[in-house]
């Protein structure tokens, strides 16, 4: 992993000159972390990851950022090695590791009060600079878990004492139900397919800056625009359809017209339960089940039910 020391390796690595610095983490998620890189030429924000990634595999990402930005969508630049390569691995104490580098913006503390408005706008371009994909969309974003595995992973937190177990079993007539909305992505174009509101965040001047592509790839923007419209939202009707109509003026592709519409968010509120449930069964360090009973516990104190897709569903049609 890096630590301060590390501050010459990274910035050889890029080719930036003078002096560097490099503090942190001051930022986490769940596949990675985000430093912070102070050099002759201007701050920099430094993702590495916890696991190391393919690097050949990180194209796509690069190539709708700049797209977006070509079409208004405010997005930290992402820089390049000398060589063109996008990531790379530099010398650690401990062997190595991957990181990528991007221009620093100061960014304002996560909320889901954003102006509505210019979400809808941000949201409207991304999805035009989205090309057309026939690339499979990724089970994360297009199904559920069913109420076996529901029942199951219940079974499993409850037997291991998890603290999350009495939120789990209530819910779970909620999280079974819901599933029953799940429909293929009719028409995928190139998506961010992480726009929650660690990823889409405010700036000290007043714009939405839009971080973290490396999620890119095929979804359906009616999709990813009902997922926005839940998050941004934020259970109040009036906000999603400021968020819908905004979307709609910008020229954005997508439609919200049923409940099918919502899979992607489903599906992510499935695949996360799930995950975040079985990781703290399995987790050894006490601060690690912390975390992860934290994560799992957006569930219960945010959930995607049936009742709330409709709420929004009344909104904006």
């Amino acid at each position: 992993m890096l630590t301060p020391s590390a501050a010459q390796a990274v910035a050889d690595a890029y080719g930036l000159a003078g002096s560097p610095a490099l503090t942190g983490p001051v930022a986490r998620g769940q596949l990675g972390q985000v430093w912070r890189l102070d050099t002759g030429q201007g701050s920099h924000a430094v993702k590495e990851w916890f696991a190391t990634p393919d690097l050949d595999d990180q194209p796509e990402d690069a190539d709708l950022a700049d797209a977006a930005r070509a079409l208004g969508v405010f997005t930290p630049r992402i820089l390049r090695t000398p060589a063109g390569a996008l990531a790379t691995t530099v010398a650690t104490p401990d062997g190595g590791t991957a990181v990528r580098v991007f221009e620093w913006v100061d960014l304002r503390p996560r909320t889901r009060r954003l102006d509505p408005r210019a979400v809808g706008r941000t949201v409207a371009a991304l999805h035009r600079a989205g090309a057309p994909t026939d690339e499979a969309v990724d089970n994360w974003f297009a199904t559920g878990s069913g109420e076996q595995r529901w029942r199951e992973l219940h079974q499993r937190v409850v037997a291991a004492g998890a603290p999350f177990a009495g939120q789990l079993g209530a819910l779970l007539h909620e999280l079974v139900a819901v599933e029953s909305v799940m429909e293929a992505h009719e028409s995928p174009i190139v998506c961010h397919r992480d726009l929650w509101s660690d990823n889409v965040l405010g700036t000290d001047d007043g714009r939405v800056c839009v971080i973290d592509f490396e999620n890119v790839g095929p979804a359906d923007p009616s999709q990813e625009l009902a997922m926005v419209l839940f998050e941004f939202g934020d259970d109040d009707p009036s906000r999603a359809r400021l968020l819908h109509t905004a979307y709609r003026e910008a020229g954005g592709p997508g439609r919200v017209t049923r409940r099918g519409h919502f899979t992607m968010l489903v599906a992510e509120q499935a695949h996360i339960g799930q995950l975040a449930g079985s990781r703290w069964v399995g987790a050894s360090s006490e601060s690690e089940r912390e975390r992860l009973a934290a994560w799992f516990l957006e569930i219960p104190d945010d959930p995607v039910t049936l009742a709330r897709i409709d709420r929004i569903l009344a909104a904006v049609t």
